[in-house]
């Protein structure tokens, strides 16, 4: 049953086994279908009673140990207005509170078990804090506050710009942003402090303790406390940081140059002209810079910053990136002459410059396989070609209409075809094979998500337009099974901690509301 409070599915566990429903904490919700075969039947069951009743969106789920499981959500009020409303999970308790208007909110998350079945979930032993930026939908500035679970405001930050950044991952230690006057600031809310880095910065990046920032035409370098570790250049203009926070690599009036961490001075880096756009390439050894070596031609220069090797490419570069995959490095990247189509090259390792194909997305990217990639072209202004493109073979369609993709999925790449409006078809492609896995119709472009407990799907589908709403459904390739785990819902969120599950929107009118489902054997 669907409509009813349970539905059923085959799932998989020791034959004759039941557990209660808190006994799947260790394999997660839907991760059972990981256990040996068999056929034992699953019951999704839906919570006795909505957790709030309304229309929510944009749900962000979040918890501690002194306060339990809750999720954040877009509470409409009435058409077009909206506000930020905390909802408890805790079973029994219909309790929700205001945190105002908000554009932007995080607060810490419970984090899955880094061993499913052996470990437990990790949940903040703090209390509770969640951060605002005060505003409606499309600001890009408001006032930052700090709200307790209780959504008591426990203090504010005036004028700050989005994006902040968090401290310390899906459990922050503390956040950084800066203040419309330019002002850079670390706030602890735990501590309910806040502290300047920097008074004014033209530019600044957050990178493993460090901040990197232009400050009067400068490159400084300052720790958390805001002390000044390090300063080059003179009217820098460009700075790019890699992941590692190490160095960076900054144009002035001078030329480009790099600064590495500790360093007492700079780096030149000879071109043979005006350059521009440096940027590092993802992955780890060796550390690729790339950049435009002459910025009005677009020639792409490519420095190994292990070796010092540099190679220049060709002109009428747009865009680019590098990317270490398996044992070889790759750098992509986008040429245009006037008149012509646009183009993608590809270079491996020390070789030369293959053309991939023509047209490719303007937010295009390959995605790696084991010695090729999945690559968007012959793109329309709406959709692609999607294909796989080896050096040896060339580009082999594989999907027209491409629209969008997921990597990260292991074994699978699910993708949505065939647009309409904000409706398309979800395929998944195995990545061994390169066959369809499982073809959906009328999904909706925003909801396909990873289960990170498993190695599951989920989505929604048979979107009604008039309800704003769909079926929501899951897919578990270990079985091949589609579960569907209720109707008219309009988005879904992950829930770990005390027990695995999901919570979701649902806009059914005698059922609107926040709800949650737990599978139960």
């Amino acid at each position: 049953m669907v409509n009813g409070r349970t539905a059923r599915g085959f799932w998989c566990g020791a034959s004759g086994e039941t557990r209660r429903r808190g006994a799947l904490a260790a394999f997660g919700f839907l991760a059972a279908a990981l256990l040996p075969a068999c056929s034992a039947e699953v019951e999704i069951e839906r919570s006795p009673a909505m957790h709030a009743d309304g229309l929510y969106r944009g749900l962000f789920v979040g918890g501690s140990k002194p306060d339990g499981t809750f999720v954040l959500a877009q509470h409409e009020l009435a058409p077009g207005d909206e506000e930020l409303v905390l909802v408890s999970l805790a079973e029994g308790e219909k309790r929700t509170c205001s945190l105002g208007k908000a554009f932007f909110y995080h607060t810490a998350q419970p984090q899955p078990p880094p061993e499913f079945g052996v470990s437990e979930p990790f949940v903040d032993p703090r209390p509770t804090r969640i951060l605002t930026l005060e505003g409606e939908l499309g600001a890009e500035s408001g006032d930052l506050r700090v709200f307790d679970a209780s959504c008591v405001e426990r203090m504010r930050v005036p004028s700050v710009e989005a994006p902040v950044q968090i401290i310390g991952g899906s459990t922050p230690r503390a956040y950084t942003a800066q203040t419309t006057s330019g002002e850079v600031v670390v706030i602890d809310p735990w501590a309910d402090s806040v502290r300047t880095i920097a008074e004014s910065a033209s530019f600044w990046q957050y990178r493993q303790d460090k901040f990197w920032l232009i400050e009067g035409g400068r490159l400084v370098v300052r720790d958390l406390d805001g002390n000044i570790l390090q300063t080059a250049g003179e009217g820098v203009t460009e700075v790019a940081v890699p992941y590692s926070g190490d160095e960076a690599a900054y144009v002035d009036a001078t030329g480009l140059w790099v600064l590495e961490s500790g360093d007492p001075g700079p780096i030149a880096i000879p071109t043979t002209a005006a350059p521009c756009k440096p940027q590092y390439g993802l992955g780890g050894a060796p550390l690729k810079l790339i950049y435009r070596d002459d910025c009005a031609a677009g020639v792409l220069a490519v420095l190994d910053r292990e070796t010092g090797d540099t190679r220049l490419f060709s002109s009428g570069v747009t865009s680019a990136y590098a990317a270490n995959h398996i044992t070889m490095s790759w750098v992509f990247f986008e040429r245009e002459e006037p008149g012509k189509k646009r183009e993608l090259w590809a270079i491996q390792g020390a070789g030369e410059p293959m053309l991939v194909g023509t047209n490719p997305s303007p937010t295009w990217f390959a995605w790696p396989r084991k010695e090729d990639f999945l690559v968007e072209l012959d793109h329309d202004g709406a959709t692609a070609t999607l294909g796989n493109w080896t050096p040896e073979g060339g580009f082999a369609p594989l999907l027209e209409n491409f629209w969008d993709g997921w990597a990260g999925m292991k074994g699978y790449f699910p993708t949505l075809t065939d647009p309409e409006e904000d409706l398309g078809t979800l395929v998944v492609l195995d990545t061994t094979t390169l066959t369809e896995a499982l073809r959906i119709p009328g999904v909706h472009r925003m909801t396909p998500d990873f289960v990170t407990q498993g190695r599951t799907l989920r989505y929604i589908h048979d979107w009604d337009d008039a309800l704003g709403a769909g079926t929501f459904g899951a897919w578990v390739p270990a079985t091949g099974k589609q579960l569907d785990v209720d109707t008219g819902v309009t988005e879904s969120g992950e829930l770990f901690w005390p027990e695995p599950g999901v919570v979701y929107a649902v806009r059914t009118p005698e059922r609107v509301g926040i709800w949650t489902a737990y599978p139960k054997l």
